[in-house]
Order: structure tokens, then sequence, then C-alpha cells
């Protein structure tokens, strides 16, 4: 069994959320946006634990991110929700958002942009 792990990084700013995407160009980064105050939004950790453990040399491949909208200037439009939303990123490009907690689109896009073992 793995020691105790970081499945998320705690996004603190829009300069860390910039340099955690710009510096991983090849890794898929999921962002799960969500409001401070909302609890429902919070719940997902044990999720990204479950999702990373099942993948193979899942820390050269996917990062998630925690990023609370507060915070972060950029993600302002995803303000007026209590809803999670789910940015996934390929480098510091945008390639697909999920609204709401909705786990198996979560899993289906994570599989479907996650960069291959080879990918180097």
């Amino acid at each position: 069994p793995r020691n105790q792990k970081e499945y998320q990084i705690i996004v603190k700013d829009e300069d860390h959320l910039e340099n955690l995407l710009d510096s991983e160009p090849k890794k898929l980064s999921v962002v799960d946006v969500h409001l401070s105050w909302c609890g429902a939004c919070t719940l997902l950790g044990s999720t990204f634990r479950s999702i990373a453990l099942r993948i193979e040399e899942w820390e050269s491949r996917i990062q998630f991110l925690v990023a609370d909208v507060d915070k972060i200037a950029s993600l302002k439009d995803h303000q007026n929700s209590c809803k999670p939303k789910f940015l996934f990123y390929l480098g510091s490009k945008h390639i697909a958002t999920v609204e709401g907690a909705n786990v198996p689109e979560i899993n289906t896009l994570i599989n479907k942009h996650i960069p291959s073992l080879e990918s180097d």
C-alpha cells in the first residue's frame, strides 16, 4: 500500500493555477472548481483518490486540482452555481467541462484524454 499521498493539489491563486497547468504540458489536469462555502462541492476527494489508484503511473499522467472560485480571477464565470464544475486541461488548453458531480462522465473524459504511458 502507498504511504499517505496527496491526490489533490489545492490551488492557492491565479499564478499557482497557471504554473500547475503550464509546467505539465503532457499531463491531464482535472480542476474541481467550487465555492468554498458549498459543502457538496468539497466531497469528491475520495473519488479522485479511487480514480488515481486505478490508473497506472497516475502521478506522471494526471493531476487533480481543487480551486476555490473566490480566489482565482480566471474562474469567476463559475461563481454563480452551487454545483461543482470540473474543468479538464491538457497542459494549459481547456478541453472539456463537466457540470455537477457526474462521476461516470468524469471517468469517461479521463479515460478519453489521459496521455498514454508511452507519450514522452
